[in-house]
């Protein structure tokens, strides 16, 4: 594969990075594109703000260049199952494939989507219900939509789907009446028609919160087995210091070797997103050069009361992935291990966890201990060297300490 390099790199410190702004990851999308290309759905897993998003868009920005389709869809805003038929037909009419029964589908969508009168989809959910290859039956919403992946399958064009932010979608759905049945449902469908339709369609979940996450703690680990699994990691060392360098040049601001190394060494594990907000606040706070006593001040107006709310997003994940007890176990967890910047042995955290649950079973809170550490890590909170448990990022580590630790 080619790999593209782009002279100019803005300072984005928010949303998802594309075009001249994506910096190039050449080997995670050879990756990528390598799975795909041997026949793979893909389950892609990376703790959040890796930059996971930015990179799946540059795929599907190379898939469209080699006169591919690809549809990029965030699920987020879904809250049930009709939501998200609804935004998959929608990314598949703007695709332009098949734009005649595609509409009709739509049309079809929104009729039930009316039909319901505000009401929510409830507990019988929505029937998504595979039939045969053969069966034009569109009795079902899900038969309908089967149809369309029928003419996709047929029509000889690779389609390739992406689905951002399916955990969030699944999690509005369990909060509801009956929710881990109809998740169960929608997760099985979709997998349905992963194998029914594998010639022509690929797939691609990703999300901020893990999907292997949420189907383990619940059980269905067997509606995503056919999956592959594909993780992202941070920037390496010398990839992080070519970034560094092509911000620091794009925006006035040249970094040496020895500051951009210094930065690196400072953040400890280099997302590019912890980067950008680094040098943002190298900029925000009138540096005119980055020597090592205005990297020293970046770091402290990054962590200033006023700013560490855009870490805000790590912990209130805690509360919309876990349950009550697991939350709370998880936030005593790293309230604990914040406080040690060498990290703990999972003997001492198990020992803090029991400390405030002395009436606990104690075979109990080392099971929930084992679950919680595997997830945190999994999520990029933590990571474990030679039995010790440690968080992964100052950045995050100083935040939690300035926000939990009274």
């Amino acid at each position: 594969m080619t790999s593209i390099i782009f002279s100019s790199v803005r300072n984005v410190t928010g949303s998802p990075v594309e075009d001249d702004d994506f910096f190039d990851r050449p080997r995670d999308l050879a990756r990528l594109q390598r799975e795909l290309a041997n026949g793979a759905n893909l389950l892609f897993t990376a703790p959040r703000r890796v930059g996971k998003t930015s990179l799946v868009l540059r795929l599907c920005e190379l898939e469209r260049k080699a006169e591919k389709c690809a549809v990029f869809m965030n699920v987020e805003g879904c809250h049930d199952e009709l939501a998200f038929a609804e935004k998959l037909v929608d990314g598949l009419r703007e695709s332009g494939l098949h734009p005649e029964p595609i509409t009709r589908l739509s049309l079809t969508f929104r009729k039930a989507r009316q039909a319901l009168s505000g009401m929510k989809v409830g507990a019988a959910g929505v029937d998504m219900e595979m039939g045969s290859a053969e069966d034009p039956d569109h009795s079902t919403l899900g038969r309908a939509l089967e149809s369309i992946f029928r003419k996709i399958e047929n029509g000889g064009k690779p389609v390739l789907l992406v689905i951002d932010e399916m955990p969030e979608l699944l999690l509005a759905v369990a909060r509801d009446e009956q929710g881990i049945e109809r998740v169960s449902r929608l997760l099985h469908w979709l997998r349905a028609l992963r194998q029914t339709y594998r010639q022509n369609v690929r797939w691609i979940f990703l999300g901020s919160i893990g999907l292997d996450s949420f189907v383990e703690d619940r059980h269905l680990r067997k509606a995503i087995n056919d999956l592959t699994p594909l993780n992202l990691e941070a920037l390496a060392v010398e990839e992080a210091d070519r970034f560094l360098s092509e911000l620091g040049e794009s925006n006035g601001l040249p970094l040496s070797a020895e500051q951009r190394a210094l930065i690196i060494e400072r953040v400890g594990w280099p997302l590019p997103h912890h980067l950008q907000i680094v040098f943002h606040a190298l900029i925000d706070s009138g540096a005119t050069k980055a020597d090592a006593a205005a990297i020293d001040a970046a770091f402290a107006h990054l962590l200033l009361p006023n700013n560490i709310s855009q870490f805000d997003t790590w912990r209130q994940r805690l509360e919309e992935q876990f349950n009550d007890s697991d939350s709370e176990a998880a936030k005593d967890i790293l309230r604990h291990l914040c406080q040690h910047a060498d990290g703990r042995e999972r003997a001492h955290v198990l020992n803090a966890l029991m400390s405030t649950r002395q009436a606990a079973d104690p075979a109990a809170i080392e099971d929930q201990l084992a679950r919680l550490l595997l997830m945190l890590q999994r999520d990029g909170y933590l990571l474990e060297r030679a039995g010790r448990y440690a968080f992964r990022s100052f950045l995050l580590r100083e935040y939690w300490r300035r926000r939990e630790v009274r």
